[in-house]
């Protein structure tokens, strides 16, 4: 491809995306989800909504990086905050969209954007991956303070729920060990098991964890998740595996039916309302 027109097509794929058009190099072996979401939230472009007291999926403007995506809860009092974290070759609007499920008007649901993909389907369909570890720390605790800046009081003072999926899991792990966040409890789906070291479990629980749930859908997910539980148990921490056999790399349908129980009992204690989901 002529370099005059390689540099259009990085420059459409930021304008569509809002966010830094850097070059990402593909994250090798961590594929994108079998299959988007039924119901995923379209993409809001730009300042299209602006942030209110209304309850809905908005973009987030976080100094130095991409816009976030953020589910604001309706209802009255303070709300707690599950950070959610997409996959690679993914969008944030679908991991919005699939946490809201589970949370319903518990939580603000805060979905970092990371940075464009220049493989992706189109400028119209532009997918998303985090660079590095140490810029995913950066983006989060932004976008955190973003959150708490525009809603105020609406935001609960306690500490977070952490979620997230095959790259966003991975980096997760990280992100819960470096972080100065409190947080109560993490739910990572098809990733992030093996990276569960002593010491990390160790700093997740110092920082007040005190549950993890993984959720899978390929059988070397769950028997990873499950050979970790003896860590978390030496620490005082509660696990679940959710587990939907043949569902693949995935994180809705099957997988997010077979977290939900789990989920109740293990990470919804940590939202702080006793509303029901939606």
């Amino acid at each position: 491809m002529p370099a005059a027109l390689r540099r259009l097509c990085i420059a459409a794929l930021a304008l569509a995306a809002r966010c830094d058009a850097r070059r990402v190099a593909p994250v090798a072996n961590l594929p994108g989800p079998t299959a988007p979401p039924a119901a995923a939230p379209i993409e809001l472009p730009g300042d299209a909504q602006r942030p209110s007291a209304r309850s809905g999926y908005f973009d987030l403007d976080v100094p130095g990086f991409g816009a976030a995506v953020v589910y604001v809860p309706s209802g009255a009092g303070p709300r707690a905050v599950v950070v959610a974290a997409h996959g690679n070759y993914d969008r944030p609007a679908w991991q919005c969209d699939a946490w809201h499920d589970l949370t319903g008007e518990r939580a603000f649901v805060l979905c970092p954007r990371g940075v464009a993909r220049l493989d992706s389907p189109s400028a119209r369909d532009v997918r998303f991956t985090y660079a590095a570890q140490g810029a995913f720390n950066r983006e989060v605790d932004a976008s955190l303070a973003a959150l708490r800046a525009r809603y105020g009081a609406r935001v609960a003072g306690g500490p977070i729920v952490y979620a997230g999926f095959s790259l966003g899991a991975i980096f997760g792990v990280g992100y819960l060990r470096a972080t100065r966040e409190r947080v109560a409890a993490a739910a990572l789906v098809e990733g992030g098991h093996t990276v569960w070291s002593g010491s990390a479990v160790r700093a997740f629980a110092d920082k007040g964890g005190r549950a993890v749930l993984f959720g899978c859908g390929q059988a070397w997910c769950a028997r990873d998740a499950r050979a970790v539980a003896p860590r978390f148990r030496a620490a005082h921490i509660e696990t679940a595996v959710g587990y939907a056999p043949g569902q693949g790399h995935a994180y809705g349908g099957r997988v997010a039916d077979a977290m939900r129980p789990a989920f109740e009992r293990l990470i919804a204690p940590a939202l702080g309302v006793d509303s029901a989901p939606r």
